[in-house]
């Protein structure tokens, strides 16, 4: 009889153990039942089922918390480690930078002169190789005014240029970012031109107000010192040619034609 309950008790246990499962335990809280059969630097390996030929299934390390084995035996899964391993892969493309880019130009000169800028910028693809840019300038125009009672008054136009364009980023984000990319150049201005009028032995000075439009392509290149995250320091200049230049006024209408035109800026940025 003894002999008999002995062998029972052991076919009990061999059976419970036999049934035992690993469980996999998920950073969601979600619980896979298993038989763990291998545990690698990235991936585990498991079963569900007890059969050698039954199917084999991998789960990614990085979204395990932990695995509890059916002996007891509970293996934690590192957060830090993984986290450690992803950043340099992560830091070498600049992603952890933000997409868009606020940037003031405290002083940006053109071929009309020298003003103040801003632009946004919106970076895009999964590396951030290429970026959409839209710059605004402010030129100021100086001209004079004479008059009897002052020689000479100095007075300015605010000139107004956009000019949308692509930024290419052949070496990516950086601490030390290089770009290239043209430019459309789109300018508003007014000027005034003046001339004297004799009438026997005096004479008058006589205005002419003219508005202008300008149409031309630049070709830009950008040095950009990233400082933190979010602030960053650059340069840029570019040469190109001014392809249209109407001019009218009250009196008279021209095109000035093709021209070389060119601009550099100094700027101010914040990545967000």
């Amino acid at each position: 009889m003894k002999r008999i309950l002995l062998s029972l008790i052991l076919l009990l246990v061999f059976v419970l153990s036999s049934h035992a499962q690993d469980k996999l335990i998920k950073r969601n809280g979600r619980i896979l039942e298993g038989k763990v059969t291998e545990v690698g630097v990235k991936e585990i390996r498991y079963q569900t089922s007890q059969d050698p030929n039954s199917a084999k299934f991998v789960i990614r390390k990085a979204e395990l918390e932990r695995i509890e084995f059916a002996n007891g035996e509970v293996f934690v899964i590192s957060e830090r480690a993984s986290v450690k391993k992803e950043e340099p892969a992560r830091r070498s493309y600049g992603t952890d930078y933000g997409r868009n880019i606020l940037t003031i130009s405290p002083f940006k000169a053109l071929d009309s002169g020298p003003g103040l800028g801003f632009s946004y910028e919106r970076l895009v693809g999964e590396n951030q190789y290429i970026g959409i840019i839209l710059p605004v300038a402010f030129i100021f125009k100086e001209y004079s005014v004479y008059s009897s009672s002052i020689d000479l008054s100095n007075h300015y136009y605010t000139n107004f240029y956009v000019s949308p364009g692509v930024k290419i980023y052949p070496f990516g984000q950086r601490k030390v970012t290089y770009a290239v990319g043209p430019n459309i150049m789109l300018g508003f201005n007014k000027d005034r031109d003046s001339r004297y009028v004799p009438t026997g032995t005096s004479g008058y000075y006589d205005y002419e107000e003219r508005n202008s439009f300008r149409l031309g392509l630049i070709i830009n290149n950008y040095l950009n010192f990233q400082i933190t995250s979010k602030i960053n320091l650059g340069l840029n200049g570019g040469l190109g040619m001014r392809y249209l230049d109407r001019a009218s006024s009250s009196s008279n209408y021209y095109n000035d034609g093709m021209r070389v035109t060119g601009e550099f800026a100094f700027n101010f940025g914040f990545r967000f």
